[in-house]
C-alpha cells in the first residue's frame, strides 16, 4: 500500500519531528539535537535522540528509530495507514480515497469501519430493549448492572437465530457484505448467505483511547454454548494486543493509577462502584504493547486478576512486562471467598475493595509468596528448594537495603534465621554481579560488532560486509545528494546481508534520483528494521566522515569482499575452473599492461 510521494512530503513538512515526539517525550536541547527518556523502554539516563536536521529519531539504548510516521506507529500502536491518517488529521490535510494504489487486495477504509461499528453498537443497544431480550436484561440485573451503567458503556444484546438481523440491518444502511465480514460482524455460510457473528449474547462495545467503537466482546447467555466469550478478531481498526477496555475513561481519572482486570465485566463493575481507573485486557493476557500503552498514562498499576492458577500466572507476567516499561505494580489480595473484583465488590462493598487497594501487596512480596507456595516447606527437600529459589530471586534486587528487608521477611516465612538467609543472599548476589558484568561486556562487544541483531540476522555470517553496507547506507542517509553517483557504482546485488539488500532495493528509486530516504516508506520495514536503518544514520552523524571519498572506499571494500567470497565459492565448487579463471585474469591484466605501454611509446 502507498500514499503519493507529494502527500507524504506535505505531511512531513507540516509535522515537525520535534513537535510530534514532544507530545509524548519531554525533550531538552543537546547541541544541534534534542534528547529525552525513551518512551519504548525504561531508562534513567536519556538515550533517546531527535535529529531535527534529518527529521528522525534514534534510541541508543533500545535501538528504536525512524521518522514522524514511525514514531506515531510505535508510540500510539497504530498501523502505517492509521499513523499517516493521524498525522494528516493533525495537520489539517485531507487524504483522498485512492489510498492503496499499489495494493491488489480489497480493503475497508478506517473511517468506514468505524462507522460500521457505531451502527452495530446502536443496533445492539436498541435490541436490548426488545421483548426478545428479556432474558438478557435479567442477566444484567443479576449482575447488578444499573441502567445508567448499561447506557454509559453501551451494553447491548445480539439477537439469536440464523436469520441475520444485524447483517440485514447493516445492509439496509448501505454497508456491503464484504465490509460486514471484514469488521467481524458477519460470516458467510456454505450457501453463500451472511450470518451474524454474535447471536444470543450480551454485547460489550470496545472503545479505543479516543472513544471510538473498534470491536465487541460478547458473553453467552446460553450456558450450553461452547465459547463463553466471543471477541472481535483483529481488523483494520482493532488489534486486541494493543487495546485496553475502559482506557478512554480511565486515562482521565484523578486516581493517578490504574486497576487492571481480566475482562470487561470486571472493569464495568468497578467503574459502577466508583473506581473510574479500572481497565481490562480482552481475551488475552497482558502484552508488551499493553504495558507500553499503560506507561504513557501512569506509573502505578494495581493487578486485580482472578485468584485461580491462570490468574496467578497472568499476575506474574504482568509484573514482568510492566516493570520493563518502568511501571510499579501492586497486587490486590482478594482472599479465597471471592474469585474476582466484581464478585468481591458485590459481596463486601466498594469501601472494602478500597481497603484492599490500600493494603495491596508489593510485587516482591507477591513473587516470594508465589515461590514458597509452589513447595511444601514441611518437607526438608522442598524447603531447601524453596530457600534456593527465594535466595536467587532476592539476590537479583539491585538495592542492598531492599535485599536486607526482604531477606528478613523471607526468613520468617521459611522458618530459618535471618543471618543464614542474609549471608546466602549476598553470596548469590555477588555471583550474579560477576555474571552480569561479564554479560554486559559481551553484549556491548556484540552490539558494536552487530552480532545478535534481531533485525539483521545475517550480520554474524557477514560481519565485515555488514560493516561496509551500514556505512554505505548511513552516508547515503546523511548525504542523499551522493545517491545518483553511488547508484552507478553499486546495487542491491552487491549486498551480502538480507536486510541491507532489502533496504537498498526499497529505496533504490530515491537513491538514484538523489532524494531523501524516508524510513517509514509505505510501512514496508518493521519497527526493528526501521531502527536498524536509523542506527546507520546515527552512527555516521557521530563519526562525521561522510565524504564521497569515504562512500567510494566502502563501496570498493564491499565489492572486493563479495568478489573474494564468489571466488572462494568457485574454488570450493570447482577448483580447476577457478584456477583457469585466475590464470585468464592474469593474462588479460598483462595484455592490458602491454597495450598501455605501447600507447605511451614504451617498449621496443
Amino acid at each position: 500500500m502507498a500514499f503519493s510521494r507529494e502527500l507524504m512530503e506535505e505531511i512531513k513538512n507540516r509535522n515537525n519531528i520535534e513537535d510530534v515526539v514532544g507530545r509524548v517525550v519531554p525533550l531538552k536541547r543537546a547541541g544541534a539535537n534534542l534528547v529525552g527518556r525513551c518512551p519504548f523502554h525504561s531508562e534513567r539516563t536519556p538515550s533517546f535522540t531527535v535529529f531535527p536536521a534529518t527529521q528522525t529519531y534514534y534510541c541508543f539504548g533500545c535501538g528504536a528509530g525512524g521518522d514522524a510516521v514511525s514514531f506515531v506507529m510505535q508510540s500510539e500502536n497504530l498501523e502505517y495507514r492509521e499513523a499517516v491518517e493521524e498525522l494528516a488529521k493533525r495537520a489539517g490535510i485531507r487524504i483522498e480515497e485512492n489510498f492503496g494504489e499499489k495494493s491488489t487486495q480489497p480493503s475497508v477504509r478506517r473511517d468506514r469501519m468505524l462507522e460500521l461499528n457505531r451502527e452495530a453498537a446502536r443496533f445492539f443497544f436498541r435490541s436490548l430493549l426488545s421483548p426478545e431480550a428479556a432474558h438478557a436484561r435479567d442477566y444484567l440485573q443479576k449482575r447488578q448492572f444499573l441502567p445508567v451503567t448499561v447506557k454509559r458503556f453501551g451494553i447491548g444484546y445480539a439477537p439469536g437465530g440464523f436469520n441475520a438481523p444485524l447483517c440485514s440491518h447493516l445492509i439496509s444502511k448501505g454497508f456491503t457484505p464484504f465490509e460486514i465480514r471484514a469488521a467481524f460482524l458477519g460470516g458467510e455460510g456454505k450457501n453463500g448467505r451472511l450470518y451474524d457473528m454474535f447471536r444470543n449474547r450480551i454485547v460489550f462495545p470496545i472503545f479505543d483511547v479516543n472513544g471510538e467503537v473498534v470491536a465487541f466482546s460478547a458473553r453467552r447467555l446460553n450456558e450450553e454454548d461452547e465459547r463463553k466469550y466471543i471477541n472481535t478478531s483483529d481488523t483494520a481498526v482493532f488489534k486486541k494486543s494493543k487495546v485496553l477496555f475502559g482506557l478512554n475513561i480511565a486515562k482521565n481519572s484523578e486516581a493517578g493509577s490504574f486497576v487492571l482486570c481480566e475482562g470487561a465485566p470486571d472493569a464495568i463493575a468497578m467503574h459502577q462502584a466508583g473506581f473510574d481507573n479500572a481497565i481490562a485486557t480482552l481475551g488475552t493476557a497482558i502484552t508488551s504493547e499493553h504495558a507500553r500503552i499503560i506507561s504513557k498514562y501512569t506509573r502505578t498499576v494495581f493487578l486485580a486478576y482472578d485468584i485461580d492458577k491462570a490468574g496467578r500466572k497472568a499476575t506474574l507476567k504482568g509484573i514482568d512486562l510492566l516493570n520493563q516499561v518502568g511501571v510499579d505494580t501492586k497486587i490486590i489480595n482478594l482472599g479465597t471467598e471471592t474469585k474476582d473484583p466484581d464478585e468481591f465488590i458485590k459481596k463486601f462493598g466498594a469501601e472494602a475493595f478500597r481497603a484492599k487497594l490500600n493494603g495491596s501487596t508489593g510485587q516482591i512480596d507477591y513473587s516470594i509468596d508465589e515461590i514458597i507456595g509452589r513447595h511444601d516447606i514441611s518437607v526438608a527437600e522442598d524447603k531447601l528448594r524453596a530457600v534456593s529459589e527465594v535466595t536467587e530471586y532476592i539476590a537479583g534486587i539491585a538495592s542492598r537495603p531492599e535485599r536486607e528487608v526482604y531477606s528478613q521477611r523471607a526468613a520468617d516465612k521459611l522458618g530459618i534465621t535471618l543471618e543464614a538467609m542474609r549471608s546466602e543472599v549476598e553470596r548469590v548476589a555477588k555471583k550474579q554481579g560477576y555474571r552480569s558484568k561479564s554479560e554486559q561486556v559481551k553484549k556491548a562487544l556484540n552490539e558494536q560488532s552487530g552480532f545478535g541483531s534481531a533485525a539483521n540476522t545475517d550480520k554474524l555470517r557477514f560481519s565485515s560486509e555488514a560493516s561496509h553496507e551500514e556505512a554505505i547506507l548511513g552516508i547515503l542517509l546523511v548525504r542523499p545528494d551522493y545517491g545518483p553517483e553511488a547508484a552507478k557504482l553499486i546495487d542491491e546485488s552487491d549486498f551480502a546481508t538480507s536486510l541491507n539488500k532489502k533496504i537498498f532495493g526499497l529505496f533504490k528509486e530515491e537513491i538514484s534520483s538523489g532524494r531523501e530516504i524516508v524510513p517509514s516508506k509505505d510501512g514496508v520495514l518493521t519497527p526493528r528494521e526501521t531502527g536498524a536503518l536509523e542506527r546507520c544514520r546515527a552512527s555516521r552523524l557521530q563519526l562525521g566522515d561522510n565524504t564521497f571519498a569515504a562512500l567510494e572506499s566502502h563501496i570498493r571494500a564491499l565489492k572486493e569482499l563479495r568478489r573474494r567470497a564468489d571466488y572462494d565459492k568457485k574454488i570450493e565448487d570447482s577448483p580447476a575452473a577457478a584456477l583457469n579463471e585466475y590464470l585468464q585474469s592474469i593474462k588479460n591484466k598483462n595484455k592490458n599492461g602491454d597495450k598501455e605501454r605501447d600507447h605511451n611509446g614504451e617498449g621496443s
